[in-house]
C-alpha cells in the first residue's frame, strides 16, 4: 500500500509549544536510549525530524518499529503528516510504500517517471523474526515508539526484552553503528524493560545512567511544556487529575510510595515467590502479623513459582487457590503487607489479580 505525503501549507494557526530538545540525550552517546515524556512533548516528531536530516545529510537510514502490525499499519500511513504540515521539508516529498519509507525532490513531482529513494523501514517487534537474515547496513537508528503500554490496550509481546535484542543484533551485525530510542509517556515503571535493566526511577533524577553507558533513560522534566499545556482549555479540565499527571505531569501512576516500609529485625525469612516481572523473598513479623516483600533474597530459598512454563525440581509451582497465596491476599487486603520497592509491590499487585 502506498501513502504519500506532499509539501503543504497548514491552514490551521497553531500554538507554538516548548518542545523536547533532543541535544541533551545525544550529548551522552548512549546506545539504548529511553525517553519517556508527557504525552504530545515532541519525542517522536523530534526523532523523525533527526533521522530525515541524518537521511538528507548523510545517506543514513532509519527503522521505526511498533510492537504489532495494527499498530504499525495505523502510524506509518500517517508518518510524515505533521511534518508536511509544518513545512518541515519544503524541498522533498515523501511517502510510505510497503514496508519502507521513501522521498523524492519536490522538483520532481512533474517528472513521468519519478525517481524515489528509501529512506526508513517500518518492522513490527512482533513479527521481527521474520526479517532476521535481512540485512540493513545503511539504518543507523531505530525508534521504538510507544514501548511502555497503557492499562486496558493489548499486552507484551512474550519474552519481548529479548525480541528487541535479536532485532537490534539484526540491525546492527556488531557493527556498533546503530542507536536506539525508546520513547513513551509515563504509564508504568514495571514494564519489561525497566525491570530488565533494573531502572528505577528517581522523581528527583532526570538522567539515569546503565551499563556503563550503554543505557541512557531521560526522565523529561518539560516544566515550561507542561505550563502551557495546563493553559489550554483541555489542560485546565484535566488539572489536578491522574490523568493530568500522566498526559502533562509526565508523573508514573505507580510510582508512588504507598506500602512501601523497611522489614525489622523481627521478621523472618519465609519464602520466595517468582514472578513474571523478578524473583522476590519474603519475609514475616509473626508477633506483629506483618508480611515485608523484598527484592534481595537469601542465598537459600525456599523457592515457590507462579509460572508454570518455568518449572523445573527447584521449585513448587503456586496456583492462585493455594494456602500461601490465600494468606498473602489476606495480609494485602488487610494493609498488613509491605514492601521495599515500588518494582516489588507492583509485580505482586500483578499476581493478586485474577
Amino acid at each position: 500500500m502506498e501513502t504519500m505525503t506532499k509539501a503543504a501549507t497548514p491552514s490551521i494557526k497553531k500554538r507554538q509549544f516548548k518542545w523536547y530538545n533532543w541535544d541533551k540525550i545525544s550529548s551522552y552517546n548512549g546506545t539504548y536510549n529511553f525517553m519517556v515524556g508527557a504525552r504530545g512533548v515532541g519525542k517522536t516528531y523530534g526523532w523523525k525530524k533527526k533521522v530525515i536530516r541524518a537521511w538528507i545529510r548523510k545517506g543514513e537510514e532509519f527503522m521505526y518499529v511498533r510492537r504489532y502490525k495494527d499498530e504499525l499499519k495505523i502510524s506509518k500511513e500517517t508518518f510524515f503528516a505533521d511534518l508536511i504540515a509544518n513545512n518541515e521539508f519544503p524541498d522533498w516529498d515523501f511517502r510510505t510504500y510497503g514496508a519502507v519509507a521513501q522521498a523524492a525532490p519536490a522538483t520532481t513531482r512533474d517528472d513521468k517517471k519519478r525517481k524515489w529513494t528509501t529512506i526508513g523501514h517500518f518492522i513490527a517487534l512482533s513479527t521481527a523474526q521474520s526479517i532476521k537474515s535481512v540485512a540493513y547496513p545503511l539504518v543507523t537508528n531505530i525508534g521504538y515508539d510507544e514501548f511502555i503500554l497503557e492499562k486496558g490496550t493489548t499486552h507484551y509481546i512474550a519474552n519481548e526484552v529479548h525480541a528487541f535484542n535479536n532485532l537490534y543484533s539484526t540491525v546492527d551485525r556488531n557493527q556498533d553503528k546503530t542507536k536506539v530510542f525508546f520513547m513513551a509517556n509515563a504509564v508504568s515503571i514495571t514494564n519489561p524493560y525497566f525491570l530488565e535493566y533494573d531502572i528505577k526511577i528517581d522523581k528527583d533524577t532526570e538522567f539515569i545512567i546503565k551499563r556503563d553507558g550503554f543505557i541512557v533513560v531521560h526522565v523529561v522534566k518539560a516544566a515550561e511544556f507542561t505550563e502551557q499545556v495546563y493553559a489550554t482549555r483541555f489542560g485546565k479540565f484535566i488539572a489536578g487529575t491522574d490523568y493530568g499527571d500522566f498526559a502533562a505531569g509526565n508523573e508514573f501512576a505507580d510510582n508512588h510510595d504507598n506500602l512501601l516500609n523497611v522489614k525489622g529485625a523481627s521478621a523472618r525469612y519465609t519464602y520466595s515467590i517468582e514472578t513474571k516481572t523478578g524473583t522476590f523473598s519474603v519475609w514475616i513479623d509473626w508477633l506483629a502479623g506483618k508480611y515485608y516483600v523484598q527484592e534481595k533474597r537469601p542465598r537459600q530459598e525456599i523457592l515457590f513459582t507462579v509460572l508454570a512454563e518455568k518449572m523445573d525440581d527447584t521449585k513448587t509451582l503456586l496456583s492462585y487457590s493455594d494456602k500461601v497465596m490465600q494468606s498473602l491476599r489476606t495480609a494485602f487486603r488487610n494493609g498488613n503487607t509491605y514492601f521495599d520497592t515500588a518494582k516489588s509491590r507492583n509485580a505482586f499487585i500483578e499476581i493478586f489479580k485474577r
